[in-house]
């Protein structure tokens, strides 16, 4: 019985220093542009597997506008690396750099979706897998 205690104290202290570390960063305007990021590309990829275009363009219109918010943001790893003046500047315009890449691809998706062209939609996934991964590497923070 009280291996079972030990066990489950155990557990609740680790959810809750989960929770902790991961209230630093959630408590941002990033963070919560980057939740619905991808929720949004859950969607949209499903929309694209089962051929629905037309839902997927207004999924790609709903992803455009999470980037353009989250453009004006500036990353928790900045915040964390107590990055200021020069730095932060340079660092936030190679941030936005990627943004703005990213932004370039999904309106490319949006045409190559209007037009139905299934080659280029997957290639452009593709892009925008590789964009994500980049970003992630660079900007998103251990939390």
């Amino acid at each position: 019985m009280l291996r079972a205690k030990v066990l489950v104290g155990g557990l609740l202290m680790s959810v809750a220093s989960v929770s902790m570390a991961h209230a630093d960063c959630g408590s941002n305007d990033l963070h919560e542009d980057m939740e619905n990021l991808k929720t949004e590309m859950k969607s949209l990829s499903f929309n694209i597997k089962r051929g629905d275009y037309e839902q997927a363009e207004e999924r790609v219109d709903a992803v455009l506008e999470i980037l353009s918010d989250a453009r004006d943001e500036t990353p928790y790893l900045f915040e964390e690396k107590g990055l200021e003046g020069q730095e932060l500047e340079h660092r936030q315009a190679d941030y936005q750099s990627v943004i703005d890449d990213t932004i370039a691809a999904f309106e490319s998706l949006d045409e190559a979706l209007e037009a139905e062209d299934d080659t280029q939609v997957k290639a452009l996934l593709k892009e925008v897998g590789d964009l994500r991964k980049k970003g992630h590497r660079a900007f998103k923070a251990d939390c």
